[in-house]
């Protein structure tokens, strides 16, 4: 069974802490332990807190917050 936990647009903070991720002073999510490295989509695109949509359960990608990101994630779920 496939699980999908959703939280509120502003404990995005608290959820990308519990990864080791922050947010860079242009709003891109990047590595704590690495400023300069912004984490990336799964299309490889740069990805801003705004945009945030949850991460991938058993790996680093995050998600969008876009129709086709979402679209994307459901069809890899099945």
């Amino acid at each position: 069974m496939k699980k999908i936990i959703t939280f509120e647009k502003n404990a995005g903070l608290q959820i990308l802490d519990a990864f080791k991720k922050s947010v860079d002073e242009n709003g891109y999510i990047v590595e704590k332990s690495n400023p300069t490295q912004k984490v990336l989509t799964i299309d490889g695109e740069e990805l801003a807190l705004k945009d945030f949509a949850g991460i991938r359960k058993g790996s680093a990608i995050f998600i969008k917050s876009d129709l086709v990101s979402i679209i994307n994630l459901v069809d890899l779920l099945q």
